[in-house]
């Protein structure tokens, strides 16, 4: 039927997307708590500002 064949499709398209949007959510996971670059030290770093 017409019907089985439109469901399957539906299935497989939902399927990628719940797949894609977990690739993204592991994706954005990893940048924001995976390895940091290192932070500048805070205080002066050119030196004292001139007035």
């Amino acid at each position: 039927m017409m019907n089985d064949t439109l469901d399957r499709w539906i299935q497989r398209v939902t399927l990628v997307a719940m797949i894609a949007v977990a690739a993204a959510l592991v994706t954005v996971g990893a940048r924001l708590y995976g390895p940091q670059a290192t932070a500048p030290t805070s205080g002066v770093v050119d030196g004292p500002r001139a007035p």
